[in-house]
């Protein structure tokens, strides 16, 4: 009787089982998630980084950064995205994976989900519904109900917190929490109770929905990829081993199948049908079928790994993080340059004889100013006083009269507005002003 061959290859099985390493690319992932979300936590409850919205000023470390700080504002903007460019030519797209807060707050809530009905695919969430999926066991009005109350409070708790940290992020922590204890301030409660809404929407229903249709940034880091960024692979040479167990797919939260992904796929490298590949693999024996493949490697066609010296993906990251290099240059003028104090001289509307002077402190601590002038009679010129101190982030005017007197001639005349200062950069500013003289009288 002639023998038929199968169809499908028969998989192939090892003697024995292959150890896992016990730290696996996900547990360093997890790791960086955790930290940014510490890390955004931190910054406005340190006092690193707040915005200020009845200026919309931006402060750092106590000072305030103005829009008109050009050699701060602009070449920071050019060097996050000129590095971020180095990044995405030859890790691909590992934000959304690694450190996009969307994408960690949808894990978060798919594990509450999975927690409280047994899978992400079977509590709410547009982004999460699989047809493919089995359907749900019938289950008592009880437990439904419990099941339902453990999620809802626990994306309504968390987006409440999530609310607030946003908040301190434009109103300063101390009097975030004496106003929502107090309820003085009910602007407060709108601010939290508005963005809570919006996140418990988010949670509820959008999650990896918006990763996966909507969000447009995954567009921005595509435009840097190449065939050899960071991406995971599968071994076609051995696809005869592959099971079809479809462990890998279960695991992607982006519905894709790792097997057959494209260099401008939508893979965020994420590494957990890796691993959940490898786990299955060594039980078998086998070394796992999906692997990251590496910047600058690739296969000959005898079949023998070799590395570009200089690959496209290294060629972006070089020509990216050299042309960094030129942002961060300016960035740290910036910062040697910057003043801390800013000096304006108006006119008085209506009044040719009376002036102010504008002082604005940009530091977090107190600092006196001396004021002075130039370029008059000394006996002309009245200041409403010539010492002043201002409080962290505010300002004040004070105003001056110019007397002509038989001193001065009719016309135009120049004069400096001198301001001291002692702390933290001692030295001199000065703003040039000019009174009109009509027939001996300002």
């Amino acid at each position: 009787m002639e023998q038929t061959q199968p169809l499908i290859p028969m998989p192939k099985i090892g003697t024995q089982p292959i150890k896992t390493r016990k730290i696996r690319i996900t547990h360093v992932r997890y790791a960086v998630q955790t930290a940014v979300i510490v890390l955004l936590v931190l910054l406005p409850f340190t006092g690193v980084f707040h915005v200020d919205l009845s200026t919309g000023r931006f402060v750092v470390f106590g000072y305030q950064v103005w829009w008109s700080d050009f050699f701060l504002i602009l070449p920071f903007w050019l060097f996050v995205i000129a590095a971020m460019t180095a990044v995405y030519a030859v890790l691909g797209m590992v934000y959304c994976g690694w450190a996009c807060i969307q994408n960690t707050f949808s894990e978060w809530t798919n594990s509450l989900a999975r927690f409280a009905f047994g899978s992400a695919q079977l509590g709410p969430g547009i982004g999460e519904v699989s047809l493919s999926a089995p359907r749900p066991k019938k289950i008592s009005v009880l437990k439904k109900g419990l099941q339902w109350s453990l999620f809802l409070g626990g994306i309504t708790l968390f987006s409440l917190l999530v609310s607030i940290i946003i908040t301190a992020y434009v109103i300063p922590p101390r009097i975030l929490f004496s106003d929502l204890v107090s309820g003085r301030n009910h602007t407060v409660y709108w601010l939290v109770f508005g963005i809570g809404g919006v996140m418990f929407l988010n949670l509820l229903l959008v999650r990896h929905y918006w990763c996966k249709w909507v969000c447009p940034y995954p567009l921005w880091q595509h435009m840097f990829k190449t065939d050899d960024t960071l991406k995971v692979a599968f071994d076609h040479r051995r696809r005869n081993e592959c099971t079809g167990c479809n462990l890998c797919v279960k695991s992607c939260f982006i519905d894709i199948d790792p097997r057959d992904t494209k260099n401008y796929s939508r893979c965020i490298n994420c590494g957990e049908c890796v691993v959940a590949c490898e786990d299955y693999s060594a039980k078998r024996g086998l070394p796992s079928l999906l692997t990251f493949h590496k910047n600058g490697v690739y296969i000959d066609s005898a079949g023998v790994m070799k590395g570009r010296k200089i690959s496209p993906g290294t060629a972006r990251f070089l020509v990216a993080g050299i042309g960094s290099l030129f942002p961060l240059g300016l960035f740290i003028y910036g910062i040697v340059t910057y003043s801390p104090y800013h000096v304006t001289v108006s006119q008085v509307p209506g009044r040719l004889d009376q002036f102010e002077v504008g002082l604005y402190n940009k530091t977090p601590r107190t600092e006196e100013f001396a004021i002075g002038e130039s370029g008059l009679p000394s006996d002309r010129v009245t200041f409403e006083t010539t010492r002043v101190a201002i409080p962290p982030g505010s300002h004040r005017k004070i105003y001056f009269t110019v007397n002509s007197g038989q001193d001065l001639s009719p016309g135009l005349h120049n004069f400096t507005v001198t301001v001291n200062s002692k702390t933290p950069k001692p030295g001199e500013f000065s703003q040039v002003a000019t009174v009109y003289v009509v027939g001996g009288k300002s």
